[in-house]
């Protein structure tokens, strides 16, 4: 809901009321050390227009000399004038221009001036909302074009502009996640094949890697597009340092690898055939296509919902509750700097009381360590 937010404007407070259909700038009556004032004195000003309007004749709803019959015009001529920034921004406008001319084109711009034409966008909004089941934020794009095409009509004199109409904010999201059962099926399932593209084994594994990287350390995409050998420390311990999600908040040599992962590290390992080199791309690089490859092999598998990098994120964060790690643990393995994100989201993962916090364990029993254990793992000549 926009609000008459006052500002300074050559050692004046003044606010903007173009959002509410009256003129640009109008100066309050407020001290330059007193914000709190300008705020009253920003409603009173909004208040005092409305009434005025109230009180003007009903000559108003007719449109000024010159003004199109129809929104369809009035957006053609906005359209002409129209600037975009970039080629995307370009694509996006247009796409929601073409949507509001075939909802709103036929409507005549006189059904738009106030106090009707607050009455008209709201149940446009409403329709749009309840009727269509858009969510809010498309409806915002589709209001902006027809407040942009309505301004734009106000500004040459065509017409009166209308209110902004209310819409409601977004719905709470849903956070979805993953078990380790089910990760470990995904993962299994993905490959030999990215869509109808054969994948070489050794990518495969790499690719393969670069999921349990996700998941088992909670980290972001690009964390694991850059994710090479010189990001683990295994020569008698299993450590993840110089990871950037957490960088902030802790030193290096913190993070202990779970289990499981490192039984992944020795399969890539195996499939690689040798020993890492020094700063090689232990998952591959880059990987734009990861989103699409998981969500397609959860469907195949039957998962009740998509699965994309951010929810491997997610399901970290999940089982580090689930083994009674405090919240400030998980914050500083998720790279949080504050307690906030996870006040709002990952919280709501129910914990089991009285589990002590250790190491992330096998699901199976563990197999014995072949020579010189982990060392031999990644050794680097």
């Amino acid at each position: 809901m926009a609000k008459p937010t006052p500002t300074l404007w050559q050692w004046n407070w003044v606010v903007d009321l173009r959002a509410f259909g009256f003129g640009e700038r109008y100066r309050l009556d407020a001290l330059f050390d007193d914000p709190v004032g300008a705020v009253h004195a920003a409603y009173a000003q909004l208040e005092k227009c409305r009434r005025e309007r109230a009180a003007e004749p009903r000559a108003q709803l007719e449109l000024r000399s010159g003004a199109p019959e129809t929104f369809a015009a009035a957006l053609d001529a906005w359209e002409a004038r129209k600037e975009y920034r970039t080629a995307g921004g370009a694509r996006g406008g247009r796409a929601y221009a073409k949507l509001v001319r075939r909802e709103l084109g036929a409507y005549a711009l006189r059904d738009f001036v106030p106090p009707p034409g607050n009455d008209r966008l709201q149940d446009y909004a409403r329709g749009l909302l309840r009727d269509r089941g858009l969510s809010p934020r498309t409806v915002r794009n589709r209001l902006s074009v027809v407040l942009q095409v309505l301004h734009s009509a106000a500004r040459r004199g065509w017409v009166t502009c209308p209110e902004s109409p209310v819409i409601p904010g977004n719905p709470a999201p849903v956070f979805a996640w993953v078990t380790e059962a089910n990760f470990r099926a995904l993962r299994a399932a993905i490959f030999p094949f990215e869509g109808r593209r054969p994948v070489a084994p050794e990518l495969c594994a790499r690719r393969r890697f670069y999921c349990s990287w996700l998941f088992y350390t909670g980290c972001h995409t690009a964390d694991a597009d850059a994710l090479t050998v010189d990001s683990i420390f295994v020569d008698g311990g299993s450590y993840i340092r110089r990871n950037s999600k957490s960088a902030r908040v802790v030193p290096d040599e913190q993070f202990e690898m779970p289990e499981p992962l490192i039984d992944d590290l020795r399969e890539l390992r195996a499939a690689v055939g040798r020993d890492f080199w020094p700063g090689e791309a232990l998952a591959g690089g880059r990987w734009p296509h990861a989103a699409r490859v998981l969500g397609a092999a959860a469907k195949r598998l039957g998962f009740p919902h998509g699965v994309n990098p951010r929810v491997l994120r997610r399901s970290f964060a999940r089982e580090m509750f689930q083994r009674g790690y405090t919240e400030q643990e998980v914050a500083d393995r998720m790279g949080h700097v504050d307690l906030s994100m996870l006040h709002e989201v990952y919280v709501r993962t129910p914990r089991p009381a009285g589990v002590v916090r250790s190491r992330w364990k096998r699901a199976a029993d563990p197999r014995p360590p072949a020579g010189n254990g982990l060392a031999t793992v990644v050794a680097i000549r």
